[in-house]
Order: structure tokens, then sequence, then C-alpha cells
């Protein structure tokens, strides 16, 4: 959808602790690219949805997330304007999401990705 998706979800993931350690390539026709995220030890990959026909979207306009491997996730939905029942249906459901990663058992790190690019968030 847009870049504002992202900002939000990078905010909220480090309200909570996490830390986005690794930004991955697409590695699969629906997967736009994986942020593998951290916290506590504790490593998780978020996989961006993002296929349009036949085209794999880049991970700014995908359309929605989740945790790989795991069928739930995050759609990206429209903004909506300040304080409008849209608007609060996002930061809630973007909410859900991140408190239900405190949920998810660890997953070994796949081998399969080549080519990382590092985040450097100082």
């Amino acid at each position: 959808m847009a870049e504002w998706h992202l900002n939000d979800l990078r905010n909220a993931l480090e309200r909570r602790g996490w830390r986005i350690v690794n930004e991955l390539p697409s590695r699969h026709l629906y997967i736009s690219g994986t942020w593998e995220i951290e916290r506590d030890g504790k490593r998780l990959s978020i996989d961006f949805n993002g296929i349009d026909d036949l085209n794999t979207l880049p991970m700014e306009k995908s359309y929605g997330c989740g945790v790989e491997g795991q069928i739930d996730g995050l759609y990206f939905s429209r903004k909506g304007t300040k304080g409008s029942e849209r608007a609060k249906a996002w930061k809630s459901e973007l909410e859900k999401f991140v408190l239900e990663l405190d949920n998810v058992l660890d997953e070994p790190v796949r081998q399969e990705h080549t080519e990382t690019k590092e985040i450097d968030k100082t």
C-alpha cells in the first residue's frame, strides 16, 4: 500500500523491543521481501505479501505481512483520516499483530538467503 505501513510496523515492533536485523530480498513470487526481527535471543521472519498479476511488488507496495509459515497476518488497509474508524482499526490490528509475535515459537533461520542488507538503526 504505502511506505507509512512499513514505518508504523517498524515503530510498533521497536516499542515492543524487537529489532530489525536483516531486510531480505524477495525469494518467492508471492513475497516482496522479508524482515528478520530479533528480541531477547528470539529471531522471527516477517514476509511481506506482494503479488500483482504475475509480478512481485516492491516491499513498500506490499499489501500485507505475516510471520513466515503462519497463515494469519496483518493486512495493510487504507489509512483513513485521523480519529476515523478506519484509522482506529489499522492501529488496533497493528498492535494485535505485534503482540501476537510474543506467542510465536522460534523457527530455525532459513539458510537459502544469499543477499542480505543489514539495517543500521544507529
